[in-house]
């Protein structure tokens, strides 16, 4: 019989092995586990990036509808951004009528992209530099008036010249509903002195080309009220007529309000806004671009020019007429200048300068009152 040393020994052998193999298969099995561990972290942090790469998409699709609201559908352009996890690009693209926004969120090399399909409800007068409901009337008898900016009348344009030391040049396209009169043509024909001083995109004596029988263009409606509620708040909404006379309104809403008639005499600046119901300008107005909410507004009747009216940018809105209602009155306006009936440029002697440049305040709504763009779809 063996000794109880004889049997520790054998038995000491053959426990060694074992504990050799059990090592050995802990140590394959961290491994595997650790290869897991390390491929589901991967994994995990590829979900999300992904996820993360998804909301910079998103987060690009938000500033892109906050532009168009902001500054209107024609302000779009590509642009792109960066947040703490990663960055976004946005592109516009427009198909069959269709206005694509597509924005391409990257976290950590990984990209995802979200679309948004639009449809662009923005009145279409903001198109054109003078656009009216009825009749564009402009006479520049005696001076030269520079128009750059298409025109368009829902219903009638006039324009006229005179014969000698005038000139009506308009670079850009004419358009109307009803007519185009260049000069007189109707009435007299080509040879009338009047046509040969009218001069469209080079071409005068009836040799342009204009657009008659065109589709009536449509006209934004406002938000009044936030005009109001804004004006109240910074202390520059007055309930009743004023006479404005040598002041400086630098209005810190950017709007000025008056819940009756504007009537500007002396140097007048608006750093911003006017609304009135009607707004006559005796000496000068001069309107300085600041803010969102830029315009010169009558809305409920008229906007009438017997001094000069100057805008450094703003759009120039009448519910009923604009109209230069005095000899020498002078008009300088980029942006937009419309009017719901008649714009009459058509005194003895109206001094103008229009360089169209687009505008789209802030609260500015559809003709129908309807919000100027319309998300149509959202797509992941």
């Amino acid at each position: 019989m063996d000794t109880l040393k004889n049997i520790l020994q054998k038995q000491s052998g053959t426990v060694l092995p074992i504990v050799l193999i059990f090592i050995g298969l802990i140590a394959v099995n961290t491994v595997f586990l650790s290869t897991i561990l390390q491929r589901d972290i991967s994994l995990i942090k590829r979900i999300k990036d992904a996820e993360q790469a998804r909301y910079m998409a998103e987060a690009g699709i938000n500033e892109a509808l906050a532009r168009v609201k902001s500054n209107g559908f024609a302000s779009r352009s590509d642009f792109s951004g960066t947040m703490d996890t990663g960055s976004y690009n946005v592109t516009y693209s427009e198909t069959g009528g269709r206005y694509l926004t597509t924005s391409v969120g990257t976290v950590s090399g990984i990209s995802k992209t979200v679309s948004a399909e639009l449809y662009d409800n923005t009145p279409t007068a903001l198109n054109y530099f003078s656009a009216a409901g009825n009749d564009v009337q402009i006479n520049s008898l005696i001076a030269s008036a520079r128009i750059v900016g298409d025109i368009h009348a829902n219903n009638d344009v006039y324009l006229k010249s005179g014969p000698i030391i005038s000139w009506l040049r308009i670079t850009g396209q004419v358009s109307a509903s009803g007519i185009v009169k260049e000069g007189t043509r109707y009435d007299q024909g080509s040879s009338d002195l009047w046509d040969n001083h009218v001069v469209i995109n080079g071409d005068a004596d009836d040799t342009a080309t204009v657009f008659e029988s065109a589709d009536r263009v449509t006209f934004p409606t406002f938000d009044f009220t936030e005009y109001q509620n804004l004006a109240d708040d910074s202390g520059d909404y007055y309930d009743t007529d004023q006479v404005f006379n040598g002041v400086s309104l630098s209005p810190s809403n950017g709007i000025v309000f008056v819940a009756g008639d504007a009537e500007f005499q002396g140097n007048c600046t608006v750093n911003g806004g006017i609304v009135a119901d009607n707004i006559s300008v005796i000496g000068t107005l001069t309107v300085n671009k600041s803010g969102t909410r830029n315009v010169v507004m009558a809305r409920n009747g008229d906007i009438r020019i017997f001094g000069r009216l100057y805008t450094e940018e703003a759009l120039v809105y009448a519910s009923q007429d604009l109209a230069s209602l005095q000899i020498l009155a002078e008009i300088d306006v980029n942006g937009i200048i419309m009017a719901r009936r008649d714009i009459v440029m058509w005194n003895f002697l109206t001094l103008i300068d229009y360089t169209y440049a687009y505008v789209s305040p802030s609260d500015m709504l559809g003709e129908d009152g309807e919000a100027t763009f319309k998300l149509v779809s959202w797509n992941q």
